[in-house]
């Protein structure tokens, strides 16, 4: 039973939205938090129906101020952005209200083996901005060989759970570095849950939600024939 709302199970697999999630907890009850934001159409990225929903940069603001209301001192927050982000002023304005979290440090992920999407360069990597809350520790992140790049393959679209599944291992190692057995870790747009799946591996406790995890579970129960010609539509449609 989740003490903080008997609404949301603890290590379970659920729908909810964010920032109600997030308001629903206590102050300062979570060691870790990741967040990966749904800040672009999906149309306009793979230009395939997958069911996710849009959230502006206002929700993601109000998302980020939660979270380090709920992070306890010194907690982290696992933000992940691609690299048309870098370059603009968005991430700072996610972080306006949240002036108790800092930027201490950032990672990348090398997606060996992938070709990737681009409109210049195929983009085969992923970024992790790591936060933490006031006070700064940096002890507190206790694998000291952790490099600033992680490889690690990205699963083929056919076994996805989700189309922005992060790698399992990189995740699980995250977790190890900044947790505790029996800690607890929320994502509150969870996706594909594989921040459940690592917490359970090695014994923390998971608490998190997706606006569209039985819409996704729809999407992926569809035949594979189906889901192919549905791309394959949208690639016609697109050069006609």
């Amino acid at each position: 039973m989740n003490e903080n709302n008997p609404k949301y199970q603890l290590n379970t697999k659920q729908v909810g939205e964010a920032v109600e999630f997030l308001t629903s907890l206590s102050e300062k009850s979570v060691n870790v938090a990741f967040l990966d934001p749904q800040y672009e159409k999906v149309a306009n990225v793979v230009h395939v129906d997958y069911p996710l929903s849009f959230q502006t940069d206002y929700q993601i603001q109000q998302i980020v101020k939660e979270v380090s209301r709920v992070i306890k001192p010194s907690g982290f927050l696992f933000l992940w952005v691609n690299k048309a982000l870098l370059g603009s002023d968005r991430i700072v304005n996610w972080l306006l209200q949240a002036p108790s979290l800092k930027i201490v440090d950032s990672l990348v992920w090398y997606k060996r083996g992938t070709l990737g999407l681009g409109s210049w360069l195929r983009s085969n990597a992923e970024f992790c901005f790591i936060l933490q809350n006031h006070p700064t520790n940096s002890k507190l992140f206790t694998n000291r060989s952790f490099g600033s790049v992680w490889e690690e393959a990205s699963l083929s679209t056919q076994r996805r759970d989700h189309p922005h599944q992060k790698p399992f291992f990189l995740i699980k190692s995250l977790i190890e570095a900044t947790t505790q057995e029996g800690d607890l870790v929320v994502d509150p747009c969870a996706g594909s849950f594989v921040v459940l799946e690592a917490c359970q591996s090695i014994g923390r406790q998971f608490l998190g939600v997706d606006l569209t995890y039985n819409q996704m579970q729809e999407f992926n129960n569809k035949p594979k024939r189906e889901r192919e010609q549905n791309w394959t539509a949208v690639i016609v449609n697109k050069h006609e």
